[in-house]
């Protein structure tokens, strides 16, 4: 439903009826932004607990360095989060752009207040929009003494979702869509997912391909310190101060909510994603980290209060100013990409300076979002005719790979925010190529330098592009077509692959209409 108003608000006011000027400030809706913050801490504070020691002692030996370990598996990404919550000594902070009331998210949920019990600060900073566990679902986590919940630029509890929105677009359009998992301020997990089912493989007929790393060594400081910038920021609002008592179900049916999801899935999903065999092969040393010198680079607070035109991209910056002096290769992995002239510019550019350009994102029947993709058709052939290779996922490719039973629908959609820049730059974190995440929304990521890590990236593509993608093909009259490559006599598409008559007709209409900047 939120996302239905917010694409009607996106549609109106780029076509210019949206009305918000006939709005002073004194019709915007009432937040308590200046509501009063309490800070938890550790039952038993020390500067460092047992993994961070273990930790500290195998980084010294790899000369400041970070240690990087893949996550490619949504269920061994849940196992990893939830194997450092057990391991948690001091504090666990988590930023999200989401969290759902679902298997995956109460069993997150239940380990957080498991953790409390043991004496362990809780920290959990989520934006507001697309999260659907209630207020009262996180005010239980905050009725611990040693959890704290906070929203980010939370819509007024005191209107409807729509009058948000009509009332005070210029705020609630503008998210926090930054990811980071962190664990006694020595371990983190950075990348694409958020909470809930779909990021973990969990009961549900679409497979979120996604991505992120567990991280540890000296860019976790840096981790935590971008952390700290958004927990502290006026418009982190704690939750306690958005709820009213009487409002919703008893914390008591929350909670028992919460554990019936946890019960159902206990004996089957947390057992299998703390058990993995990929984890067991960490644990005994068998995958081992890489490791690279790295940073983290986060967009400002700040970004999101200002007019679109004024607002710092400093993540974005950093990214793209590595393309424009790229040498031999740029990969970028995007679900939703939606350059806009002055990106695909940018990627022509390099094209034509003998860069090798490759742009991975969802086909029109693979995407969750299909209005975003009526912002990428119009930029394919000028790409296409500079030399960009383009590939679109296939949704169907599980069931074409076998990975599914024949008949059973289940749908690939491409999650991943990755990009590698010549043969040793990588980045890992949350910006989508898109205006939404460039201008609009804040972002968080990682660039890490190592060939040995960008080498791996690039084998694991190389090897994904065959079975998972379409690659994109300019014909002489102008026409496209789509090749899957993956079978001993390819397959040809000479219209979108897949997709039904709905999602044409969608991505044509946001196509034509004038909002592109708010994709």
């Amino acid at each position: 439903m939120r996302l239905t108003i917010q694409l009607a608000c996106k549609v109106v006011a780029g076509t210019g009826f949206l009305l918000l000027a006939t709005f002073g400030p004194g019709a915007c809706t009432y937040v308590p932004f200046d509501a009063p913050r309490n800070e938890v801490e550790p039952e038993r504070p020390s500067l460092h607990s047992n993994v961070s020691h273990r930790i500290d002692r195998d980084v010294a030996r790899a000369g400041g360095r970070s240690g990087f370990i893949p996550l490619l598996d949504g269920n061994d990404a849940l196992g990893a989060r939830l194997s450092m919550i057990e391991a948690a000594e001091q504090r666990i902070d988590i930023q999200s752009f989401l969290i759902k009331p679902d298997k995956a998210g109460s069993l997150v949920s239940l380990a957080l207040l498991d953790a409390a019990e043991r004496g362990v600060a809780v920290r959990l900073l989520v934006d507001d929009v697309f999260s659907t566990a209630s207020d009262e679902q996180l005010a239980l986590l905050a009725s611990s003494p040693r959890i704290d919940v906070r929203l980010f630029n939370p819509l007024s509890r005191r209107s409807p979702a729509a009058m948000n929105y009509m009332l005070d677009f210029g705020r609630v359009n503008r998210r926090m869509h930054n990811k980071a998992f962190i664990v006694d301020r020595s371990m983190a997990i950075v990348g694409g997912r958020n909470i809930a089912d779909e990021y973990f493989r969990i009961d549900t007929e679409t497979e979120f391909s996604d991505f992120d790393v567990f991280v540890a060594g000296p860019v976790v400081s840096e981790i935590d310190e971008a952390f700290e910038l958004y927990w502290n920021d006026r418009w982190s609002v704690p939750v306690k101060a958005l709820t009213r008592r009487g409002d919703g179900a008893a914390p008591a049916e929350v909670k028992r909510a919460l554990e019936i999801h946890a019960e159902t899935a206990a004996a089957g999903i947390y057992q299998h994603a703390v058990g993995s065999s990929y984890l067991e092969r960490i644990r005994s040393g068998r995958v081992a980290a890489k490791f690279g010198h790295a940073y983290a680079v986060t967009d400002d607070p700040s970004k999101l209060k200002v007019p679109v035109r004024d607002g710092e991209r400093l993540l974005a910056e950093m990214l793209f100013g590595q393309i424009a002096t790229a040498r031999s290769q740029v990969t970028i992995l995007t679900p939703y990409f939606v350059p806009e002239d002055w990106g695909a510019d940018l990627l022509i550019d390099a094209a034509r300076r003998g860069v090798r350009v490759r742009v991975v994102t969802n086909s029109l029947a693979a995407t969750n979002h299909p209005y975003v993709h009526g912002g990428y058709m119009r930029h394919r052939k000028d790409l296409l005719a500079a030399g960009v290779e383009l590939y679109e996922v296939r949704a169907d490719a599980p069931e074409v790979l076998g990975a599914a039973p024949p008949g059973e629908g289940e749908h690939l959609t491409m999650h991943t925010k990755l990009a590698i820049i010549d043969d040793r730059t990588s980045f890992i974190g949350s910006l989508n190529f898109d205006p939404r995440s460039i201008k609009l929304n804040s972002e968080f990521g990682v660039f890490v330098d190592s060939r040995e890590i960008a080498s791996a990236f690039l084998r694991e593509i190389d090897e994904d592009l065959r079975k998972y993608t379409f690659k994109l093909r300019l014909e002489p009259d102008g026409g496209l077509l789509w090749v899957y490559q993956n079978r001993d006599r390819p397959e040809v598409f000479a219209q979108e692959p897949g997709a039904g008559l709905v999602r044409k007709a969608t991505a044509r209409l946001t196509a034509f209409l004038p909002v592109e900047g708010q994709l």
